[in-house]
């Protein structure tokens, strides 16, 4: 089978950039007069950018409209992506494969899509990409609409495309809906690391494995 297409999740798959989400929730909440629990980024990691404004502003009984709360979130973090956060490992390699065997690819992400491609501009690497999507648009990676979105961009099918995921979660999501997955290490979610390698199809200490790039040539 041919792939029609790559899939790639942003934060801590093609970005080292999960630091920021562990520290940008307790730094809005503290800029808002909280004081913010040790496990927030945990009571967040599944949720969309608008879900989390929400529980948010419940939890702590914020005045902000949602709309308010993700202003002041991209205030935080916008800087970070367009000047200082790092490519994974291997990232460049694994993109100049694919661009050599006329695999086309997207971003789909829990961040903005314009983050996503001030990133990608800055590091070099953003002509891989056709496109980037975010969870803001088509909701959470809990369910599979931003990866049949980006399917369709992509013009084929689940069962013609690889999705690349740190997030045992949104591989779960991505392979019940039929995609191909690939399990993207990152140390932020090194408990679900057994899980992730059990789970997929692929799993990648660093994107330019080379066991695996031999493989997915002949795919």
């Amino acid at each position: 089978m041919k792939l029609k297409g790559a899939i790639f999740d942003l934060d801590g798959t093609l970005l080292d950039s999960m630091y920021i989400w562990d520290w940008v929730p307790g730094a809005l909440i503290r800029k808002l007069g909280g004081d913010p629990p040790e496990d927030l980024p945990q009571a967040l990691a599944k949720l969309s950018r608008e879900e989390a404004a929400e529980y948010l502003i419940g939890r702590f009984h914020l005045t902000q409209t949602p709309e308010e709360i993700l202003q002041e979130v991209n205030n935080l973090v916008s800087g970070e992506y367009r000047d200082n956060v790092p490519p994974k490992p291997g990232a460049q390699t694994l993109l100049k494969h694919l661009a050599q065997w006329e695999i086309p690819c997207g971003i789909a992400t829990a961040s903005e899509a314009f983050q996503a491609q001030e990133a990608m501009e800055r590091l070099g690497l953003w002509h891989y990409f056709d496109f980037a999507i975010s969870c803001g648009e088509y909701g959470s990676k809990s369910r599979p609409d931003i990866y049949l979105e980006a399917a369709r961009r992509l013009g084929g099918e689940p069962g013609e495309i690889l999705v690349f995921e740190d997030a045992l979660h949104a591989a779960h999501t991505a392979k019940e809906a039929g995609f191909w997955v690939a399990g993207v290490y990152d140390p932020s979610s090194r408990e679900e690391q057994a899980e992730l390698k059990r789970l997929c199809r692929w799993y990648l200490p660093r994107l330019d494995d080379p066991s695996f790039l031999r493989e997915l040539q002949d795919v």
